[in-house]
């Protein structure tokens, strides 16, 4: 949205807005759990074998992403994708996690596009756990989960992950409360790293939940209308500095 009014009158926009969509979610959440008729988003069943066999030549040509190039949001699923610099940022933080906890697993709670834009030989040692079964044409990685059964895990992936990365498709307390219930299940112990995406308004939610605190980066997601920031439990220099691609948003000013 655009805001071209003072900093107090600005920021008592931002928080009806910001209401009426915590509105929206917690009934789309709620309808999700008996009515909704979800989709399916576009087949991916080439996709992960096309991600690995033009790893070299994206090496060559940063502009592509394949995962962002060949899926498209599926908005009965409140799919909202990350910019290829947030998503290339994003993966960079939890490389940097691993390396810092001597990890070298990540589980990614609806978060494909992170997943699916890493190198093929990272995945092998990640998950992905995600609504959107068309996902699972990609490989054995691909864990189903649905938000309104949080516990209901393979117990193979329980105990497993040192990084969980999650994204959930709505901001509201109750769902986050449920994504925390599969995270811990997933958690290696109480000392894996987490890495959250919401919005500030959520800052309290995030430390009940993860000890997660919000760091300067905040990423951009396209098509989505309000702006989300980045929390961690962990120190990260590679999460240290603002996003470049929103330095010029009337966010950031407000946010100054």
């Amino acid at each position: 949205w655009c805001i071209r009014k003072t900093r107090s009158t600005a920021k008592m926009d931002e928080a009806v807005l910001l209401q009426e969509l915590k509105d929206v979610s917690n009934r789309r959440s709620e309808r999700n759990k008996t009515t909704i008729n979800r989709r399916l988003s576009l087949s991916l069943t080439c996709l992960s074998s096309e991600i690995d066999s033009n790893e070299g030549e994206n090496e060559k040509d940063l502009s592509k992403n394949v995962f962002l190039n060949k899926t498209g949001e599926n908005r009965e699923l409140n799919q909202f994708w990350y910019s290829k610099f947030t998503i290339d940022t994003l993966c960079d933080a939890t490389r940097e996690s691993l390396a810092l906890c001597n990890g070298k697993r990540v589980a990614f709670l609806s978060t494909p596009s992170l997943f699916f834009s890493l190198k093929s030989n990272e995945r092998k040692e990640c998950a992905v756990f995600d609504f959107d079964k068309s996902l699972g044409s990609c490989g054995g990685n691909y864990h189903f989960y649905d938000f309104n059964h949080p516990t209901n895990i393979d117990d193979g992936c329980r105990g497993q992950f040192d990084l969980v990365v999650i994204d959930p498709p709505f901001i509201s307390q109750s769902v986050w409360e449920k994504y925390a219930i599969t995270a811990k299940l997933l958690m290696k112990d109480d000392t894996a790293h987490v890495i959250a995406t919401t919005v500030d308004e959520n800052a309290v939610l995030m430390k009940a939940l993860f000890h997660c605190k919000p760091v300067a980066f905040r990423p951009s997601i396209p098509h989505l209308v309000y702006q989300y920031s980045v929390f961690t439990n962990f120190p990260s220099s590679t999460l240290a500095d603002k996003n470049q691609e929103l330095l010029h948003t009337e966010y950031e000013k407000l946010s100054v």
